[in-house]
């Protein structure tokens, strides 16, 4: 390890030697910090926008856009090439097709390609703001509205921030949100319409066993991360009596998942009418998102983000694609290029480090000269940033990197 050699920074000190890497979250955790600090952050966030109805996930107000849109067989629908299958999914579920346009090496649709396509039948587009970091999405609206296409600004990785002078998710005429990348929750998304809807859906409540099973895992995990100072010994004895009672083990890791790969088919049928994908966000996601102070999360993510760009600055086999932090941003994660991602992605999460990467893609993505979304989804790995990682929690990510980088150089 390399600890004692780590750069110190405000706010932060050496790595602590009682840290488990296979105990840090993957996502934000619930616990009493969250309640601390300023109610409002510097930078605008998505969920102040007018008309915002809040969904039961990002991909269910994908879907909501589509269906407001009319969207069905025989229509066809702009995606990017570097995705999550999940932004495809409600595509598919329409019975549209989906169109892969190239992006460029920053993640910019490169849109004086697509022009020279046949646009017919294509309805809308959906545009993203990668890791967080603002797209230019004035050019993307000026693009769609001189041809007749809906935009969908997808801000799942942006729930704070400015593009373009404007605040994140005021340049589409529909917008995305997920409420799980940002806050301390395990359920809901949001929809921003970009005109009052003359229609707003009328989704159901979640189930009452739902919203109790969500309050209860969240909970749960802030206790196992031990983010609940006071109670994590008997939040944590009251879950282990009652699962025992279950039968039902804990996993012995919490919230660094199992790499499954992305069952297509399931994925579409998620949209099938009585899905519980139709429906709000449930009431205690709703709370959490008026009550958790935004001012904590924009700065630590920033924070931990700047961290991670000097601590792997230097490490090899591996790119910082964005050393620079935009001064607008609120990152999701840390972007990292590696250059030999097969021989180790896999190690790295299974060694616990909260990471992240898209090569689950959808079948069929053409191969089109200059596209970096293709090498993307092979070569880039999203390093968790959130606000419940400590400055020691990133130097012992760094450090968990360094040591399997060395074993593959070796």
């Amino acid at each position: 390890m390399r600890s004692s050699t780590l750069p110190m920074f405000p706010g932060g000190s050496m790595p602590r030697s009682d840290i488990s890497i296979h105990r840090l979250p993957r996502l934000p955790t619930f616990g009493w910090a969250a309640f601390t600090g300023p109610r409002q952050a510097d930078l605008p966030c998505i969920l102040d926008h007018p008309n915002v109805v809040f969904t039961s996930s990002g991909r269910a107000a994908i879907a909501l856009a589509l269906r407001d849109l009319g969207i069905g067989p025989g229509d066809r629908v702009l995606v990017p090439t570097y995705h999550c299958p999940t932004m495809i999914a409600p595509v598919a579920a329409t019975g549209a097709r989906p169109l892969f346009f190239p992006l460029d090496d920053r993640g910019t649709p490169r849109v004086s390609e697509i022009d020279t396509w046949d646009l017919s039948r294509v309805r809308a587009m959906i545009a993203a703001h990668y890791f967080g970091l603002p797209q230019p999405m004035a050019r993307m609206r000026q693009f769609c509205d001189e041809r007749g296409i809906a935009l969908i600004e997808d801000c799942a990785h942006a729930m704070f921030g400015e593009a373009d002078g404007r605040p994140i998710g005021s340049h589409g005429h529909y917008a995305i949100a997920s409420l799980t990348k940002f806050l301390p929750t395990t359920d809901g998304g949001c929809l921003v319409y970009g005109e009052p809807p003359a229609m707003p859906p009328e989704l159901p409540a979640r189930p009452v066993t739902d919203q109790i099973r969500i309050v209860a895992n969240t909970v749960e995990t802030g206790a196992m991360h031990r983010r609940l100072p006071g109670i994590n010994g008997a939040v944590k004895a009251g879950f282990a009596a009652a699962n025992a009672l279950r039968a039902r083990p804990r996993p012995a890791t919490i919230g660094n998942g199992n790499g499954s790969s992305y069952s297509i088919a399931s994925g579409i049928a998620e949209f099938a009418p009585d899905s519980k994908l139709w429906s709000r966000a449930s009431l205690w996601s709703r709370w959490i998102a008026r009550t958790a102070r935004r001012a904590r999360i924009v700065a630590r993510r920033r924070r931990n983000y700047r961290h991670l760009a000097a601590l792997l600055a230097d490490l090899p086999g591996t790119r910082v694609m964005r050393p620079d932090l935009p001064e607008h941003a609120a990152p999701y994660v840390f972007p990292l290029w590696v250059e030999a991602p097969a021989r180790i992605y896999q190690r790295v999460r299974s060694a616990g480090v909260p990471v992240f990467r898209w090569d689950d893609v959808w079948p069929d993505i053409p191969m089109m000269p200059g596209d970096t979304g293709s090498d993307w989804a092979v070569h880039v790995f999203q390093l968790g940033c959130h606000q419940d990682l400590e400055l020691d929690d990133l130097a012992v990510m760094a450090d968990t990197l360094r040591e399997i980088l060395a074993t593959v150089e070796a």
